[in-house]
């Protein structure tokens, strides 16, 4: 889910959320009182109506006098304010009418409504971590305050209510945002597997047919080669140009074929010597030196020899084409509780973590030239062999590679 697309979510479900909040506030802010200042009385038979010293019916007319506004803004689409403004406009009032009743005289302190709890109980529904401590925070300071305005101990019983349903809240807030985050990642997941089966259905159709005239083309361009020995023709140019084509169908060839990995007891030490010693002339040539730290003896692992061989081949040539200025690589091979687990440490530019994040995507790639299959043919060789590939970054401080491995 792109950046776009999960604002327009979270717009909409606000705007549904905030639509709930505001009816319920006005149902459950106007239906307390009413209950508490004219029901009970006049099943009691007392004096019926609000306090002579608030702000009465001004109270209700100045909460009715935000509807515009919240209209206005639900209206625009940007309903995201809305629930501060209920809460920081029923604060201001609520704390102007109790110091009107209560302020210079000796009434104990007897005041609140319903729609404090509301506030602290709907808070997770708008799924806002932030919101939800303001809300906590203010109502019991708002508490600690007036029992030390007015003098009085009545606020603990709120104050310890309060805690209680923010105890409550908290809990339930946790777990729709563990919800929300497990759908977010399911949904990317699934658009990753989509993107792959797209790749994977145009590799089926047209990695052949791209190799067919391919090889005809490489073939009358080196016949050319040999007959024009002139030092300014382009033919080597293109003979490379071929063969970076042709790596890229392999890839995609790799991609687009179900999985027929024939798979062999085979020693982990000899495929890392072996990819070593193939990438060892390129890395010299930049002034690069890989050292190698294989533990051992290790048990033979259960694997596709060819496959793993390119996986270390892809990683390490990163590796290198990464330092453009030479420096080390370290690969270091463990065996540990029944897997293998071989680490590539470079002393390159390093990769920031927004990008890490997207490796292995279709055509994402950090290379001016690259095309981004390569990562993922290795992330899906390793898959493939039940095993996990984890990378770790800071940008000018180069970069690590951990590839675990089962041993079968």
């Amino acid at each position: 889910m792109n950046d776009g697309t999960r604002e327009e979510v979270l717009r909409v479900e606000e705007i549904k959320a905030v639509k709930l909040f505001t009816l319920l506030f006005y149902f459950v802010f106007i239906g307390y009182d009413f209950v508490y200042y004219y029901l009970f009385p006049y099943l009691k038979h007392e004096p019926m109506g609000l306090p002579d010293k608030g702000l009465g019916y001004y109270m209700y007319g100045a909460l009715f006098l935000l509807l515009p506004l919240v209209l206005f803004l639900i209206k625009k689409e940007q309903p995201f304010l809305i629930k501060y403004i209920y809460f920081y406009a029923f604060l201001l009032l609520d704390a102007i009418n109790n110091i009107l009743i209560y302020w210079g005289t000796d009434s104990p302190y007897m005041n609140g409504n319903l729609v404090e709890v509301l506030f602290l109980i709907f808070s997770p529904i708008f799924v806002n971590k932030r919101f939800f401590w303001i809300i906590t925070v203010s109502m019991v300071l708002k508490y600690v305050a007036y029992g030390l305005l007015f003098n009085s101990v009545t606020v603990l019983l709120p104050i310890m209510l309060l805690l209680f349903l923010a105890l409550f809240g908290w809990i339930v807030l946790t777990r729709f945002i563990s919800y929300i985050n497990g759908m977010i990642l399911a949904y990317e997941d699934g658009k990753r597997k989509e993107k792959l089966a797209v790749v994977g259905q145009m590799a089926a159709s047209i990695a052949h047919e791209i190799r067919n005239p391919l090889s005809a083309l490489k073939g009358f361009t080196q016949l050319q080669l040999e007959k024009d020995k002139s030092e300014e023709n382009f033919y080597p140019i293109m003979l490379n140009e071929i063969d970076r084509i042709n790596l890229i169908v392999s890839d995609l060839l790799i991609l687009g074929k179900p999985s027929g990995a024939t798979k062999i007891q085979v020693s982990i030490e000899e495929i890392l010597k072996y990819v070593v010693s193939i990438i060892e002339p390129q890395a010299s040539r930049q002034n690069i030196t890989i050292r190698t730290e294989i533990g051992g003896p290790f048990p033979y692992i259960y694997c596709d020899e060819n496959q793993l061989k390119q996986v270390f081949l892809n990683l390490i040539k990163n590796s290198v084409e990464s330092m453009l200025d030479g420096g080390n690589i370290d690969i270091k091979a463990q065996f540990i509780k029944n897997r293998f687990i071989i680490s590539i440490q470079d002393e390159g530019e390093g990769i920031p973590q927004e990008q890490i994040d997207k490796l292995g995507e279709p055509f994402y790639t950090t290379k001016p030239n690259g095309t981004g299959l390569g990562l993922m043919v290795t992330k899906k060789i390793i898959e493939e062999h039940k095993g996990k590939l984890e990378i770790s970054s800071v940008p000018k401080n180069g970069t690590k590679i951990n590839i675990l491995l089962p041993e079968r």
